[in-house]
């Protein structure tokens, strides 16, 4: 069920609470930490503003967060710019200009610090440990969640629950965040585990995600021997519950939250995946995806399970990580089925505020729907730029898309020669310009209570988007919502 809006007269003061912050003296201590307070940070790895737009068409449903506050977010990594009049009059600029990558990004919304691409919550020279919202969350007693359709050591979670000079060493990352140590299972002379710059403790309480070894053999996220010590400590007291994909067992998302509903269960982790690592794509008709996988719904509610039974609250990073996979892939069938995925699971944790159950309200809470950037420049036709509307999006025009051989990278058109051209004539429907990251400016999308004013993190204006913020804001927002310095209900504009 989406949020209603408020009244009219209501709306306009909580409007007015956005743009003006209330003033008042910061709550002693031990006032905010006794309160309990819930932060969701939604990440569509790759999404940008079309590619929400796109599924919209496709479903003829609007995402739950159509009507949310939005404001526009920069993405470029440390030493890098948006320049909007370049950006809207050099068709390639954002393609080729200042482009983050998920690393970069990531640690950029979770410490509100650049650093250069490929570090994880550290700095561009190694020299400097970053200090995360989610380390901030448990020091002020809360619990932390991280679930995503890739591997859990990927750069977005491995950001979340690890310090490392390298994205690639994925084992030090999962040790990091399961252990809290960067080499458990493994020395760091070990190929995929150095990089690391010391512990992080307590540990995450749950990590869902894809990377099993058994079906993405010799990856650099997981290996067996993380598989194992989390088999052997899986009915130990104080250690995570472990459960994981089984051939020829195509009930995924049950075994995940029965464990999860299963009182003596305190922490939790689930390994899935498949051949790429990530969870087998859901395509924009619903098939595609393996049920031995949970849906990144199933992920969201069982982390919510879990973590709702510390009762001062908890901060749980969920990522739609696939829709990256399919936009370097140009697969608008593939990009459509994650973005619902994301929105289903952005919808359970609406369902879950609104219970009258939940210890959670929006008084007490914070959602953030967003991306780290956009990736595979999504335009209504090739060197049209992005503010354009795309065509019609249907299981028609599905079927429609195709490499071509000169005139674009790939697109959905009338091929009506058959010339694998885009000639003269041809309706096209939407085209990819590139096959990677892009520093266009990204939406997002909040709602609950935030406590910083919208207007102090502005730092530019773009002409077709309006004004935007630094990707660093939202580490802000996320921890002033934490602190409960001040009280502002966030509502759409």
């Amino acid at each position: 069920m989406k949020i209603k809006a408020l009244s009219s007269l209501l709306l306009l003061l909580l409007i007015a609470a956005w743009d003006f912050p209330v003033q008042g003296s910061k709550p002693a201590n031990n006032a905010f930490q006794a309160e309990p307070r819930y932060i969701f940070l939604f990440i569509g790895d790759g999404m940008g503003e079309n590619h929400i737009l796109a599924t919209t068409q496709y479903t003829s449903q609007p995402p739950p967060y159509q009507d949310w506050f939005k404001v526009w977010v920069s993405t470029y990594p440390q030493g890098g710019i948006y320049e909007p009049q370049k950006a809207w009059h050099e068709f390639d600029w954002v393609s080729q200009n200042f482009v983050t990558d998920s690393a970069a990004a990531a640690t950029a919304l979770f410490s509100g610090k650049k650093t250069a691409n490929g570090r994880i919550s550290v700095s561009a020279d190694g020299l400097e440990r970053y200090l995360t919202i989610s380390e901030e969350a448990r020091q002020l007693g809360l619990s932390v969640g991280a679930v995503t359709s890739v591997p859990i050591s990927h750069a977005t979670p491995g950001a979340w629950i690890a310090h490392n000079d390298s994205r690639q060493n994925g084992y030090a990352i999962a040790n990091e965040g399961i252990w809290g140590k960067p080499n458990t299972t493994g020395d760091p002379s070990r190929l995929f585990y150095g990089g690391g710059h010391g512990n992080t403790l307590p540990p995450i309480d749950v990590l869902i995600g894809g990377g099993h070894p058994a079906w993405h053999a010799n990856n650099p996220y997981v290996d067996d021997a993380i598989r194992q010590k989390l088999l052997s400590e899986s009915n130990l007291p104080n250690k995570h519950r472990y459960i994981e994909r089984i051939t020829d067992s195509p009930d995924g998302g049950s075994r995940l939250l029965a464990a999860a509903s299963d009182p003596t269960t305190l922490k939790l982790v689930g390994l899935f995946g498949g051949a790429d690592g990530n969870l087998e794509y859901r395509l924009a008709d619903g098939s595609g995806s393996n049920k031995e996988n949970p849906s990144l719904s199933e992920m969201t509610l069982a982390a919510i399970q879990i973590l709702n039974q510390n009762p001062n609250g908890f901060i749980l990073l969920v990522e739609g990580g696939a829709i990256d996979f399919a936009s370097h892939q140009n697969s608008m069938n593939q990009v459509i089925g994650e973005v619902i995925e994301l929105n289903d699971a952005v919808q359970i944790a609406i369902d879950w505020v609104n219970d009258p159950q939940s210890p959670a309200n929006w008084t007490n809470t914070l959602i953030i729907v967003t991306a780290d950037h956009e990736t595979g420049y999504l335009t209504q036709a090739p060197n049209v730029f992005p503010d354009q509307p795309l065509g019609e999006v249907s299981s028609r025009t599905l079927k429609l898309e195709k490499n071509c051989l000169t005139t674009c990278i790939r697109a959905s058109w009338e091929d009506t020669n058959t010339n694998t051209e885009i000639d003269s004539g041809e309706t096209i429907y939407w085209a990819w310009n590139s096959t990677n990251h892009t520093n266009c400016l990204v939406p997002l999308y909040a709602f609950g209570t935030i406590k910083k004013s919208y207007s102090a993190f502005i730092i530019g204006y773009d002409p077709i988007r309006g004004h935007y913020l630094d990707n660093t804001a939202i580490y802000q927002f996320m921890k002033a919502a934490l602190r409960q310095e001040i009280f502002l209900p966030l509502i759409s504009r």
